[in-house]
């Protein structure tokens, strides 16, 4: 199956995810908001139907471009007044360079065969200096590792299936802080920083995840921050400054 096909069905009832979308942990909807301005052009970088990142950015009135290769998503997309475009190929974007102010990219490197492919083409049509904000889950975090050091289970995070079939869960590329960081430096992005979210503690394990289901302590958040490979969740977030750069020489299958 073509990685649009398999995408295409990932976007519907009988895939992973329904039509509403899941929208923006609070984290990096704080980030948005301290960012997105509404004479910016922003880039959302296989956005799928457009419900995670649209509503914030449209609110603070910026103009909003969604890419991603599901015809299903993109369709979804535009039925919400998204301005939505499908592309064959992350890393060939059908921009020229230097054509926004602000790149977007929520939980997709993951997905792709050669992510460093696709943000060094985010880096490219991004105008020197603007900002660029990723999401990816997090390998490292500790209920993981305790996971496969203790039970020898593997939970690729794509969802609750995913720790008894984890062949078909969607995600084939798996990062912890340091090489995010390293990836994007490498891929054209200066000043990265990298933090963590959507951590917790009693919440992850399973017979006390009905007393940890409220907030996350602030302690525990003070300490996530300062070390996000252990403690950050299914997510970890990374703020870049995009560099000029040149077109990639690969392309994305």
């Amino acid at each position: 199956m073509q990685v649009g096909g398999y995408y295409d069905r990932y976007w519907t009832d009988d895939g992973y995810n329904l039509a509403g979308g899941s929208g923006l942990h609070d984290e990096v909807a704080h980030i948005f908001k301290s960012l997105v301005r509404p004479d910016m052009r922003v880039i959302d970088l296989g956005w799928g139907n457009g419900w995670t990142s649209g509503p914030s950015i449209h609110a603070a009135g910026a103009s909003y471009v969604g890419v991603d290769v599901s015809a299903t998503a993109v369709a979804t997309a535009w039925d919400a007044g998204f301005d939505a475009r499908v592309i064959e190929d992350a890393s060939a974007l059908p921009f020229d360079a230097a054509s926004f102010d602000m790149g977007v990219c929520i939980e997709v490197l993951e997905h792709l065969f050669r992510p460093d492919l696709a943000a060094a083409e985010l880096a490219r049509v991004l105008r020197p200096g603007a900002w660029a904000v990723f999401t990816v889950p997090n390998v490292a975090f500790w209920r993981r590792r305790t996971d496969l050091a203790l039970f020898g289970r593997w939970h690729p995070f794509g969802d609750d299936r995913s720790i008894d079939e984890p062949w078909r869960d969607p995600h084939i590329r798996f990062f912890a802080a340091d090489p995010l960081k390293r990836m994007l430096e490498r891929s054209g992005f200066a000043d990265v920083a990298v933090h963590g979210h959507a951590g917790g503690l009693l919440r992850e394990i399973p017979l006390l995840r009905r007393v940890g289901r409220g907030d996350v302590s602030a302690a525990y958040r003070r300490f996530e921050h300062r070390y996000p490979a252990l403690l950050a969740s299914r997510c970890m977030r990374a703020v870049a400054v995009s560099e000029m750069s040149s077109a990639p020489d690969g392309r994305e299958s």
